[in-house]
């Protein structure tokens, strides 16, 4: 009889897992032959080097949000229901036909001169006047473009610093924006402003791409010293041609969740962007930069998701735009989807796919952002290859907002490598097998991790930090080299 409850007991935990996602099998060979397949879809010419923001990187995520889903993780994005974490930038593109010629005197673009968020593209020509300050003012009697004369036709210099006896007015503050003013001088007909003054509290308004709305004219900005000679020019023919792309892209984290009712969560995570293709059309595969993160977390996803404990919930998270400069692990950090202070450790994996190329050796950086992990790495078997146990958080992979954050982190990887960055870094390139033995070691490691009371937070010294940012240099300048040759 007991032997019957039993029997329906581990059918019923069996049943169980089958309901949350497949049934995998964790064996050496069933999981090489997943982080192969995993790695030659994320490789994929159809994804075309996963660029960050594009329809390539956008088939990556619906591809591991369609893995999390299988293996039984809960969507865990910004919205219920959804795995993905969007995030939008805004970007200027700025372009050197733009160009300011007065009386036959041409500026230099983005030294002498700027454009600023409020202008329209376009080529404009007009006398140069000088409109002072720009006020309109009817209950002061105050205004300063019919003194400047018809301004019809006309491009008009402004000093965006007002009078501090009109400051001291508050109710008239909305009237002394760049926006206001320029406003005033289009509705009398002008074509353009130039502003001026860096010490006017206006000054940063100029510069709000993102929010600010464009006006029906041309708006530049001038430094002191070229506004100095565009007064001494007043009256002459002024010559401008704007041109500046403004557009917004989305990028997407993708983000899975195993909730074992546990006080605390750990975060693995992998970038899964790459650099796209380069313009006579070939690809940058990103086979270990880093489809071979990428199909790591996924394969620890399968694993925890039907090897469940009471210490720990897990969060996986693919992030975005890493190539572009962390954006999303920045993201993340400053929009969690739980709450950080639950987050017991982040573990971040990316370019884990070349074991045996750099002495058959694993980089563990970031141990010294706790002192627990030294023991711990100490306790944790690593039979077929070397660790190299780096104290410093280096800033150049999505570790680093989470350490920022005061959060410990650990950094695997199997370092740099002459394809780093080329079209050549594709699936063939890569050591399977010691990907699997590598995230054997992470799982190995994370349960020793579990036997220990606490893990606090330490920031690492000044001098480790510096000292791995010098052996980093050289190992970029090697590369660099190796590239040339």
């Amino acid at each position: 009889m007991i032997r019957t409850w039993l029997l329906l007991l581990v059918l019923c935990v069996s049943l169980a897992l089958h309901g949350q996602g497949v049934l995998f099998s964790m064996d050496h060979e069933a999981v090489r032959s997943r982080i192969v397949r995993d790695v030659l879809i994320l490789t994929s010419d159809s994804l075309q080097g996963r660029d960050a923001g594009t329809e390539g990187e956008r088939k990556a995520a619906r591809f591991l949000s369609s893995q999390f889903r299988e293996a039984g993780l809960f969507p865990k994005g910004q919205d219920s229901g959804s795995y993905y974490q969007e995030f939008v930038k805004f970007h200027v593109g700025y372009h050197w036909t733009t160009k300011l010629t007065v009386d036959d005197i041409r500026y230099t673009y983005r030294k002498e001169f700027g454009v600023t968020s409020l202008s329209m593209n376009g080529n404009r020509q007009g006398i140069l006047v000088d409109g002072l300050q720009g006020l309109v003012i009817p209950e002061r009697k105050i205004d300063q473009f019919s003194d400047a004369g018809d301004i019809q036709g006309k491009i008009i210099l402004i000093d965006l610093q007002v009078a501090d006896t009109l400051l001291d007015n508050s109710s008239m503050s909305g009237r002394f924006t760049p926006k206001n003013r320029m406003k005033s001088a289009l509705d009398r007909g002008a074509i353009g402003v130039i502003f001026w003054n860096p010490d006017s509290p206006w000054l940063e308004e100029l510069f709000n791409f993102r929010d600010s709305d464009t006006l029906p004219g041309i708006a530049l900005y001038a430094d002191m010293a070229t506004a100095a000679r565009l007064k001494r020019q007043t009256g002459t023919l002024a010559k401008v041609n704007v041109k500046i792309n403004r557009k917004t892209t989305t990028y997407t984290n993708v983000i899975g969740y195993i909730d074992n009712q546990a006080a605390h969560t750990i975060v693995i995570g992998a970038h899964f962007d790459h650099l796209g293709m380069k313009n006579d059309g070939s690809i940058f595969y990103g086979a270990d930069d880093n489809a071979s993160g990428t199909a790591g977390i996924l394969e620890m996803a399968r694993y925890y998701a039907f090897h469940r404990d009471t210490v720990n919930n897990y969060l996986f998270i693919a992030f975005s735009a890493e190539e572009k400069g962390l954006w999303g692990s920045e993201y993340f950090i400053k929009h969690p989807t739980v709450p950080l202070t639950s987050v017991r450790y982040m573990l971040n994996l990316d370019m884990i796919g070349r074991l045996g190329s750099q002495g058959n050796t694993v980089a563990v950086e970031a141990a010294g952002s706790s002192a627990e992990w030294r023991g711990i790495l100490k306790r944790t078997p690593h039979h077929s290859f070397r660790i190299n146990r780096i104290n410093a958080s280096l800033p150049y992979s999505d570790h680093e907002p989470f350490y920022q954050a005061k959060i410990p982190v650990l950094f695997f990887t199997t370092g740099l490598h002459d394809d780093y960055h080329t079209i050549s870094d594709d699936a063939a390139t890569l050591n399977y097998d010691g990907i699997v033995k590598i995230l054997k070691f992470i799982k190995d490691l994370v349960s020793n991790a579990g036997q220990v009371q606490a893990l606090q937070h330490r920031k690492v010294p000044a001098a480790a930090q510096a000292g791995a940012s010098i052996d980093y240099f050289f190992q970029a300048i090697g590369w660099v080299m190796t590239l040339k040759n």
